[in-house]
């Protein structure tokens, strides 16, 4: 079910990443961050993509830095049999999460202009905050696989 009580029609859709980073899946997308069934395939697509974009531009020196270890494939080197392949197991999911939370929360606002019932209103107000958060969670799985915190300071 999505936020209108609608089921959500599952739509099997891989996205093809880089080679490096894990590509990714629609549907997944649709089950993990509950997307409202209201939205296009063409739209999910597309956020997701930019998403994808964006979030592997913010990670371009940890791509580097795993390749230059040799790490040709995170999905590769992925896997249960030692703490080094549990490490990239993680790290796929985190990846996952930045992408799934940036395109949830690119996508949130647009909700609001589907939906054409009084509630609407109220959606509309709300849905910066929310879509704030999910970009929020986005960047914080996206500093975790950076190595750095959930916050820095510096001295200028």
């Amino acid at each position: 079910m999505s936020f209108s009580g609608k089921p959500t029609a599952l739509v099997e859709h891989a996205i093809e990443n880089d080679g490096f980073w894990p590509d990714l899946s629609v549907s997944e997308f649709q089950k993990e961050q509950r997307v409202p069934a209201e939205y296009l395939v063409e739209l999910l697509v597309d956020t997701l993509k930019s998403a994808m974009v964006e979030v592997n531009t913010d990670l371009a020196r940890v791509k580097t830095t795993l390749q230059d270890a040799g790490v040709s494939s995170l999905t590769a080197a992925a896997g249960v049999a030692s703490p080094a392949e549990w490490a990239y197991a993680n790290k796929i999911a985190l990846y996952k999460r930045a992408v799934y939370c940036r395109a949830k929360g690119h996508s949130l606002p647009q909700f609001a202009t589907v939906t054409r019932r009084e509630s609407a209103e109220s959606t509309g107000k709300e849905a910066p905050e929310r879509a704030e958060t999910f970009l929020a969670f986005s960047q914080q799985a996206v500093r975790a696989l950076q190595g750095r915190g959930r916050i820095t300071a510096s001295l200028q």
